[in-house]
């Protein structure tokens, strides 16, 4: 029951008592007036409004000391410079991921490259594609686009014989390879 009836009852029940009170028999007698008020509602708990925590920002955390990437980094060789990560929202949930291509550190170009978001669970690793050769990401729409090298017997470094492109969209939990194209 909200407070302001609560005390309207209240009130109510001391103004009749106090009526009865005053009223007295034509006998010079008194009118005894009893008043039983009991309470049976109790206050429900407002219930606090949820509004979701905002997921950390991506771009503050040093992402070359998550364990995969680091581990891939010490075994590899490879290289990832500050400049080279990009940010693109391509989760969909509004929250920018990041996107880390890993170089060679030489003249091979980029043999890997990693994307990492804000998941439900904490910062997740959601693509690993490495490549022996070398490779490109480029961003499209709502995407990513990986295209590798595809060297056939006797290539020379310069000059592979294909280029393979594969995109990658988000599906509603993962970065599912969409097509693959030469």
């Amino acid at each position: 029951m909200p407070r302001h009836l609560l005390v309207l009852a209240c009130l109510l029940s001391l103004g009749v008592l106090a009526l009865l009170t005053a009223c007295s028999d034509s006998n010079g007698g008194s009118a005894t007036a009893t008043s039983t008020f009991e309470s049976t509602a109790t206050l429900a708990p407002t219930p606090l409004l949820e509004t979701p925590t905002p997921a950390p920002d991506i771009r503050q955390d040093d992402l070359t000391q998550q364990p995969g990437l680091q581990e891939f980094l010490a075994s590899s060789g490879g290289v990832v410079t500050e400049d080279s990560i990009s940010y693109q929202d391509v989760t969909s949930d509004g929250v920018e991921d990041a996107i880390i291509p890993i170089s060679s550190g030489g003249e091979g170009g980029n043999i890997a490259v990693f994307v990492y978001s804000y998941q439900p669970a904490g910062l997740v690793e959601l693509l690993r594609v490495t490549t022996e050769t070398s490779l490109t990401v480029a961003l499209v729409d709502d995407g990513l686009q990986v295209t590798e090298a595809s060297f056939a017997p006797g290539d020379p470094f310069c000059c592979p014989t294909d280029l393979t492109t594969t995109t990658y969209r988000w599906d509603g939990s993962a970065l599912a390879a969409e097509d693959q194209g030469q």
